[in-house]
């Protein structure tokens, strides 16, 4: 049996607070659909791949933004809160990318009029495409927490990982597992950046770079809007409360710390996959960056997000590269991550 209904899971006692959405309004509830089936249909076939049995997906009734995955009774459990699905859609809103194609200024003209295209494309959408990424991102990073669970035999049961920093006492393994699943979602964007390009009627490398750029934009967008408090605020004016800066603490590694290891992990895979279209890592930065900073101009109008950014990253550069090698080299000796690793066929050493 590979997918186990929720309201098994509940009699059972293994999941609880089961939000239910199809009574609501009309069109928050359309919201949860999406979101839903799009978890759903990810983990059916991710654990048909990986021949991971009895699984189950559910939305908790819970108002923050937040994603989880577990391993409890032996069933294996990727969740998302009834926060998560409104709150990112709000924020990830087509009016806040209505200046995309200022993107295209910044690049040569085949790059500018390939964004152009893509506007005009009736069958893409920019702000639909960098949604989906984003449940992507989210989703992968999640089912790599369900692989480490699975192939670690000393973890011990009803382990519970979520992706909200939680400011508690530090532990470098579960650094290093958010460090790893981190990478491996970035490189299933890569994947599904591809996929939508395959589906163009009009292909060619500048559009691909394109998708390239905003996929790799999508994933460091989610990333700050944790970084800079602004994920669950509802209200339509918000304000920054950020995440001070930090190396061996808490859950996560600093959000900083995470976006460098995306970003870098992203682009090695890119040059890897796709040598043809000769990337260079600043072209990838710049335009995944400029995207950011366009978006974020639109959403905060008061603040310069961007300039945040830039201040802290080059303040503390040396420790994010130094904690990303620690991690790296800790990653390659971890059990459940050389197994996953191998399963996958992804040389580390």
């Amino acid at each position: 049996m590979s997918f186990v209904k929720k309201e098994l899971l509940v009699s059972y006692n293994v999941i609880e607070d089961v939000f239910e959405y199809h009574d609501i309004d009309p069109e928050i509830s359309e919201v949860y659909a999406y979101f839903e089936k799009s978890f759903q249909n990810l983990f059916e076939s991710y654990a048909s791949l990986f021949n991971i049995k009895d699984c189950c997906f559910y939305i908790k009734s819970n108002n923050i933004c937040n994603a989880f995955a577990s391993k409890r009774k032996g069933y294996n459990i990727i969740g998302i809160t009834n926060g998560y699905p409104i709150l990112l859609k709000r924020k990830l809103d087509k009016k806040y990318f209505q200046s995309i194609l200022l993107a295209s200024i910044i690049n040569e003209k085949p790059i500018s009029e390939a964004y152009c295209d893509l506007d005009e494309d009736s069958d893409f959408d920019f702000s639909k495409f960098i949604l989906d990424c984003s449940i992507r991102f989210t989703f992968n990073h999640e089912f790599e927490h369900i692989l480490q669970l699975n192939y670690d035999s000393n973890i011990r049961e009803e382990c519970l990982l979520h992706e909200n920093i939680e400011m508690n006492e530090f532990n470098l393994k579960k650094h290093v597992w958010e460090f790893d699943a981190d990478k491996i979602a970035s490189f299933e964007v890569l994947k599904y950046v591809f996929s939508i390009y395959s589906k163009l009627k009009v292909k060619n490398d500048a559009k691909l770079k394109c998708l390239l750029f905003i996929g790799c934009a999508s994933m460091i967008i989610t990333i700050n809007l944790f970084y800079f408090g602004v994920i669950n605020q509802l209200e339509v004016k918000y304000s920054i409360k950020k995440v001070n800066f930090y190396i061996k603490e808490n859950s996560h590694p600093h959000p900083l710390v995470r976006c460098l290891n995306i970003m870098e992990y992203y682009y090695d895979n890119v040059t890897s996959d796709f040598p043809r279209l000769k990337i260079a890592a600043q072209e990838l930065l710049n335009n995944a960056v400029g995207i950011m900073k366009l978006y974020f101009d639109s959403l905060i109008t008061d603040q310069d997000i961007i300039s945040y950014f830039f201040n802290d990253l080059e303040m503390h550069l040396d420790d994010i590269h130094q904690y990303n090698q620690e991690l790296y080299d800790f990653a390659i000796q971890d059990k459940a991550i050389r197994n996953i690793l191998l399963s996958r066929k992804i040389a580390f050493e």
